[in-house]
């Protein structure tokens, strides 16, 4: 049966579904395609889009590996959507890290000190709405 909604690649790639894609995902993948690939391939494709050095890919990271790490951001909506990685409608610091890793010209500021200017509730996560404006004012 077809579907009209688009496949996930991050999801195909994430083996167990732990939202981390490991080398070990990445093996199962291949070889269940009746591929072979040579494993320390696999660790450098790993490390090469790994900007945290926890050896796991991370939807931000896959993400910005997949569009060549030039972010440019002009879609809030779609920005936040892409580095809310575990989906709890909230940017948390790692994943604002996450996105300062991808935006070399952000690299600069502390994730820290960003989410602690554009919080405006105070609970130390930004909602959509204080990230809007976190990017307004980056941008600006």
């Amino acid at each position: 049966m077809a579907t009209d909604e688009p496949t996930d690649t991050f999801d195909l790639w994430d083996q167990d579904g732990d939202g981390l894609i490991s080398s070990g995902d990445i093996l199962a993948g291949i070889e269940a395609l009746g591929l072979d690939i040579d494993a320390d391939a696999v660790g450098r494709l790993v490390a090469a889009a790994d900007t945290d050095g926890d050896w796991l890919i991370s939807r931000a990271e896959f993400e910005a590996a997949r569009i060549g790490r030039t972010v440019e951001i002009t879609d809030a909506d779609a920005a936040f959507e892409t580095f809310d990685v575990n989906r709890n409608e909230l940017i948390e610091l790692e994943e604002l890290e996450s996105l300062l890793r991808t935006c070399p010209e952000l690299s600069d500021d502390s994730a820290a000190a960003l989410i602690a200017e554009a919080d405006l509730d105070g609970d130390g996560y930004l909602s959509r709405a204080e990230f809007a404006a976190l990017l307004a004012l980056l941008a600006g």
